[in-house]
Order: C-alpha cells, then sequence, then structure tokens
C-alpha cells in the first residue's frame, strides 16, 4: 500500500513491523525480519529520511514511530507535489507533439493502432485522460468491456468531464442498452438518437479515433487515430451535424418524478421515451409492462393531446413543456 508514497517493499515491511510494535532496536530488527542486514540498515536509514521513524538517542539504536497520521500525510503532500510537475511535463510535451504533428508531413497526422486489446486500452485511456470533452457516435460492436467504460465515464462525469453522444437507434432495442444510456444521462451525460454512420470518438476537439476495418469474427483489432486536418475536420463536421438533428435525451426531473403514478406523469414519460425514437419494444422492457398496453398507453396519450398520428403528438407535447 505504502508504495504508492515511495516505499519499497523491504521499507513498507520493515515500518509495518515498527508500527506494530511502536518502538524496537536495530538488533530487534535484524533478528526478526528475513531481509539481509544491509538492506534492513538503509531500510531504517530511509525511513528516519522520510519521517516516518525517529532514531533515539543511546548506545543501542532504538527507532520509534512518528504519528503517522502527519508523517505519511507529508509523504502524500510530496507525492502530490511531485505528480503535479509530471502533468506540467505532460502538457509541455503534448504541445510540443501537436506542434509536430501540425508540420508538413502528412503520414504524422494519421496513425494506425493494432493488436489484441489495444483498441480497449487506447478508449479506456482516452476515457481518463481528456480534459473538456470527449464527443462519441455509439454504436455496436465494443472493444472495451461496456460495464467498465460505463464506470469510468461515470467518474470522469462527476470530475466535470463533457461527454455527448449520439447512440444509434438500434440500441434502443435492447434493454440493457436502454437502462445504460438512461443511467448515463442521468449521471450527466449529453445524450441524443439517430441513425449513426460509424463509430468515432473526438477527443477535446483535437483528435479523432475511428475503425479501420469492418467488424467480424475474423478482423483483427484496429483503429485510426486522426489528428488536426481536413480529415479530422470533416469528422468534426460529420459529428457536429448528426448532433444537431438528433432526438434529444433529458435526465427526469423532480416535478416528473413527483408526477410518477400519476396519469399525467405516466403520459408525460411516455411522450419522453417516444420523442427518443424508442420503440413500443424498448419502451415495454424500460416500463416493465406488454407492448399491448404500451400500445393503449400511447392510444391514451394521443386522445389526451386531441391528435392523430405520433409525429402530431410530439409537437403537441413539445408545445405543452412536456419534452
Amino acid at each position: 500500500m505504502l508504495e504508492a508514497v515511495g516505499l519499497s517493499r523491504i521499507e513498507e515491511h520493515t515500518y509495518e513491523m515498527l508500527v506494530s510494535r511502536g518502538r524496537m532496536s536495530l538488533t530487534a530488527v535484524i533478528a526478526e525480519s528475513p531481509d539481509k542486514p544491509e538492506l534492513l540498515r538503509q531500510a531504517l536509514d530511509t525511513l528516519v529520511e522520510k519521517g516516518l521513524l525517529r532514531r533515539l538517542a543511546g548506545p543501542e539504536q532504538e527507532f520509534v514511530v512518528a504519528p503517522p497520521e502527519y508523517a505519511i500525510e507529508v509523504l502524500i503532500a510530496q507525492q502530490m507535489s511531485a505528480l503535479q510537475a509530471v502533468r506540467t511535463s505532460t502538457a509541455e510535451l503534448a504541445a510540443r507533439v501537436r506542434r509536430v504533428t501540425q508540420g508538413d508531413d502528412p503520414s504524422e497526422l494519421v496513425e494506425i493502432v493494432s493488436g489484441e486489446g489495444s483498441v480497449r486500452q487506447l478508449f479506456l485511456q482516452v476515457i481518463s485522460s481528456a480534459r473538456e470533452e470527449i464527443a462519441v457516435f455509439d454504436r455496436p460492436p465494443y472493444a472495451a468491456d461496456i460495464n467498465e467504460t460505463t464506470s469510468r465515464q461515470a467518474v470522469r462525469l462527476k470530475a466535470g468531464l463533457r461527454l455527448r453522444t449520439v447512440f444509434d437507434r438500434s440500441l434502443l432495442e435492447e434493454p440493457d442498452h436502454v437502462r445504460r444510456i438512461l443511467q448515463g444521462i442521468a449521471a450527466g451525460e449529453q445524450g441524443r438518437v439517430a441513425r449513426v454512420p460509424l463509430k468515432l470518438a473526438l477527443i477535446d476537439r483535437e483528435w479523432a479515433m475511428l475503425p479501420l476495418l469492418h467488424a467480424g469474427d475474423e478482423t483483427p483489432e484496429a483503429t485510426i487515430i486522426v489528428r488536426r486536418s481536413v480529415l479530422f475536420d470533416s469528422l468534426l463536421a460529420l459529428f457536429d451535424s448528426v448532433w444537431e438533428h438528433a432526438a434529444e435525451l433529458k435526465p427526469q426531473t423532480d416535478d416528473e418524478l413527483l408526477l410518477a403514478g400519476t396519469s399525467e406523469g405516466d403520459l408525460r414519460q411516455l411522450a419522453h421515451l417516444l420523442a427518443a425514437g424508442m420503440t413500443e419494444v424498448a419502451i415495454a422492457h424500460h416500463l416493465g409492462v406488454s407492448q399491448r398496453t404500451v400500445r393503449r398507453r400511447i392510444k391514451d396519450l394521443m386522445d389526451e393531446l386531441r391528435v392523430d398520428s405520433r409525429f402530431a403528438a410530439g409537437v403537441r407535447a413539445a408545445g405543452r413543456g412536456w419534452l
């Protein structure tokens, strides 16, 4: 555990032995540890230097444990400072890379990443390292485990990352995907639904990744990284165009939750699901009712709004502020 603050295995083992006793002599430490005496002396010296132990004055070298809540906190602060320095250095390195890739060599603007597990690793790294925004076309198949991806996205959303996703309409046929999508929206993800032309991720509006090959059982994993170029600008324009015309998914508000179980609340929820592009089958799975019940509720919705088509129902529902 203490490796995270810079302790070696021997140093951590020696420190834990002192913690369990509170005070030990050098002779006792050497006698009770399987490690070589010279390594133990070095470990004790390091622990004293780091402030975790104090050396007592006297003919026999004895050591006592400094209050961990203070000593370890100092080490954590030092480690955080070092990590911040690394982060600053990383930003400088990234700026240098961007300057290089904006040069005249076209081969530097496109990179192919391939190999088993490489696409999964790259996308999970993208989720963890994006600074401001990830914009995604979401459609099957998935290289990374969808639950792991969703979990990491939730953490980054809490930290302030903006995640904009256009979900392919085919996902609304699968109850598991519907639950995943709605959970993401509730966590702060901005989601819309449309026919998605391809899988795509745009990171911080600076570079993109998309599959190189059509998915298949015998197809090796491969993805293209596209940096600032005419091709990147085209991908960015494609996303912005699809996003603009896609149906918006909105989180359920507190007022809607209060209305749950009432007739109007049920109709508002149904109007919202229909506007998102969900099919009768998907709505039935989501609400836990039969498809026949969904059809009946849609008829009730149209009767309430006094319209004779689902399109008109969407227009009228929007006019009432239901969407």
